[in-house]
């Protein structure tokens, strides 16, 4: 038996067929892009986001095919959703307009109103969510207030993972819980909707799809769909979860004292919970608590919303020669551009606050900088700059995660960037402790590929689906001198945000 892996991004999506051992057969990945309509504004088009889902596993199923995989062999999928996206929906489930990102911080504003009529902790201990405008709640607020005419179109509010259920064929639109924990309207210990937040934000319960518990079988493939992706109508529909939790699954984290560094578009720490956690010491963190993929267990999370995007931001910028290389050799644009760094911390400094800082200090008033730049400084200072920063700021949410109980023997690096030795070395000589990575890079796939096998009975629990399908590619030890020569250049910028926190603040 076979299931598929979709697996949604902020700049992509993604499809995977695994056989029950976790050996994949067929692959796709198609990007497409943010929309920025204005600063702090990004939205997706969720028709081009669906067209891209359908795309990417009908080409993932006849890879498959072609390789010798029968179509009626594959008999499951679910899906790992980036998480926090919210957009109206009409009765038809049509979409009414763009959905709203995570990253997008437009509902600043009704973020304070929502913490003024409910206490921030409150809030906190209730959803496992520090009050934050990326969360879909006070985004929902932000359109009824400043776009009213869609409010009495509107049927229900949706994430892309009810949407592309729905549109693959499910019969009742569900959302998973680990994905309605990223709206900061869930009650984590009922594993309800928030009856006391919806009434403080002024939205009716029923505005929201029935959330459910991972692994749940929701439908089966519609004749339509399965005949556009040359599918059976027997593929099972399962509940899969938010990305980070798909991609903690797919990289095996079953124990506290493994920990997760998801380096896609974002970059995120990751640890398993068996119990709740929302203290103060998390809470002034900014660390959420959410549903994990394994039932009954929560997930720890603490991110930034730069990480991969960074360098693709740098890359449209000022890497035109390093595109052109890529072209003509056909190496990966990435590749070309790490490959002139030097194997030494970066004589700049980048502060990569480009979309405000996440945790620990959580001030959305902090912007990127690039210090330290003399007359010989290069292009390729900054790219190995950007690399460095983003690790120095990893390492102080390990820290920070270390302060609250979580000692981590294990650091798993999931998303593109554990396709690169050079940023693996890299990493374990700054977090000055052993990184590994996994034989199947597409974690948040296989996770979701494990929890739509196990719904059809392959494995008793998705403890056992770790244990038999997530396998270790590589290991990367620490060298002692280079540790040393971070080491000195982390302990300097542990002090650049507090430098330019001020100069941020003024107007």
């Amino acid at each position: 038996m076979y299931g598929i892996g979709l697996d949604v991004g902020t700049t992509g999506c993604k499809a995977a067929i695994f056989d029950e051992k976790g050996n994949s057969y067929g692959k796709s990945y198609e990007e497409f892009d943010i929309i920025c309509l204005k600063p702090v504004w990004a939205e997706q088009d969720p028709f081009i986001v669906m067209q891209s889902v359908k795309k990417v596993i009908k080409e993932a199923v006849a890879r498959a095919v072609a390789g010798g995989v029968s179509k009626k062999d594959i008999l499951a999928l679910s899906v790992s959703v980036l998480g926090e996206e919210i957009m109206p929906v009409d009765k038809d489930f049509n979409p009414l307009r763009n959905a709203i990102l995570g990253m997008d911080y437009r509902a600043s504003c009704e973020t304070d109103i929502l913490a003024e009529a409910v206490d921030r902790k409150r809030i906190y201990d209730i959803t496992g969510f520090v009050p934050h405008p990326m969360a879909s709640l006070p985004t929902i607020m932000w359109m009824r207030r400043h776009e009213p005419l869609l409010k009495e179109r509107t049927w229900r509010y949706v994430s892309f993972t009810e949407y592309i259920m729905r549109e693959l064929g499910a019969e009742i639109p569900c959302i998973d819980y680990p994905q309605a924990g990223r709206t900061m309207a869930f009650d984590i210990n009922r594993k309800k909707w928030s009856s006391e937040l919806l009434k403080a934000a002024g939205i009716e319960e029923d505005m929201f799809c029935e959330a459910v518990e991972t692994g749940t079988a929701v439908g089966k493939l519609s004749k339509k769909m399965a005949e556009e992706l040359g599918l059976t109508e027997n593929v099972e529909l399962v509940a899969g979860g938010q990305d980070q939790t798909c991609a903690a699954l797919g990289a095996g984290l079953t124990e506290e004292f493994i920990g997760m560094d998801s380096h896609g578009t974002i970059e995120g720490i990751g640890v398993m919970s068996h119990k709740k956690v929302t203290d103060d010491l998390a809470f002034r963190g900014g660390v959420s608590c959410y549903c994990y993929t394994i039932p009954d267990t929560s997930f720890l999370m603490a991110s930034s919303q730069v990480g991969g995007l960074l360098l693709k931001w740098f890359k449209n910028n000022f890497s035109l020669a390093e595109t052109t290389e890529a072209k003509q050799s056909g190496r990966n644009v990435y590749d070309v551009m790490t490959s002139h760094v030097k194997n030494e911390p970066s004589r700049v400094m980048v502060l990569p606050h480009f979309i405000g800082s996440g945790p620990p200090w959580n001030d959305l008033d902090s912007k990127g900088a690039i210090v330290g730049l003399t007359i010989d400084s290069t292009r390729h200072d900054v790219v190995k700059a950007i690399m460095d920063s983003l690790t120095y700021e990893f390492r102080i949410n390990v820290e920070y995660f270390e302060k609250m109980g979580f000692h981590m023997k294990e650091m798993r690096v999931v998303g593109g960037a554990s396709k690169s030795d050079f940023w693996m070395q890299l990493k374990s000589n700054i977090l000055n402790r052993e990184v590994s990575t996994q034989k199947e890079k597409d974690a948040a796939c296989l996770g979701a590929a494990m929890i739509a096998l196990k719904a059809r009975g392959v494995y008793k629990n998705l403890y056992e689906a770790v244990h038999i399908c997530v396998k270790t590619d590589r290991r990367y030890e620490p060298d002692p001198k280079q540790v040393k020569d971070y080491e000195q250049a982390y302990q300097k910028y542990t002090h650049l945000y507090g430098a330019l926190r001020e100069f941020n603040k003024m107007k």
